[in-house]
């Protein structure tokens, strides 16, 4: 089933993308996006036709892409902030906090996009800095949680 990601930013800005969904619950949505050009975010290399796992949840104030090489071996993690999100019958919709976090497979972690908090109040600055410390102490617990639930929809997929 295909399915829109919306994010919407802080300066205003509202992206779409189109998504296969994966797998939904009450609380989580899971959706698949194939990168179709090369990319770089952080020092980190996207080839094209990179697979994104991209894994919500209604209660966290974050999402997670994984993203997967052409050659099926794991790029990073991308942590989102996000306060909301909403699930909709066609659409995964959410505020993006502008802060990222990319872990790579090899442990290195870079905290991304802290200079888009100039323009950002006092509150919501303090409250991106929160959800960021809170990211950071969880990282490893999210990684394991992100690869098991990403290995275990491509297990079905190839078996489906």
């Amino acid at each position: 089933m295909r399915i829109r990601e919306i994010k919407h930013k802080l300066n205003g800005e509202r992206m779409e993308f189109d998504c296969k969904l994966l797998e939904r619950s009450d609380r989580s949505v899971v959706l698949l996006y194939r990168i179709p050009s090369d990319a770089k975010v952080g020092e980190l290399s996207l080839p094209a036709g990179t697979t994104t796992y991209a894994h919500y949840w209604s209660d966290r104030p974050f999402n997670v892409y994984h993203w997967i090489a052409p050659d099926g071996t794991t790029l990073g993690y991308y942590v989102n902030l996000g306060d909301t999100v909403a699930f909709h019958e066609d659409g995964v919709e959410w505020r993006d906090l502008a802060v990222d976090i990319l872990r790579t497979p090899d442990g290195r972690t870079q905290v991304l996009d802290t200079d888009e908090l100039e323009d950002v109040s006092p509150g919501l600055r303090r409250k991106i800095v929160a959800i960021r410390d809170q990211i950071l102490a969880e990282l490893d617990d999210v990684v394991r949680e992100v690869a098991g639930a990403t290995a275990r929809l491509r297990r079905e997929d190839s078996a489906g």
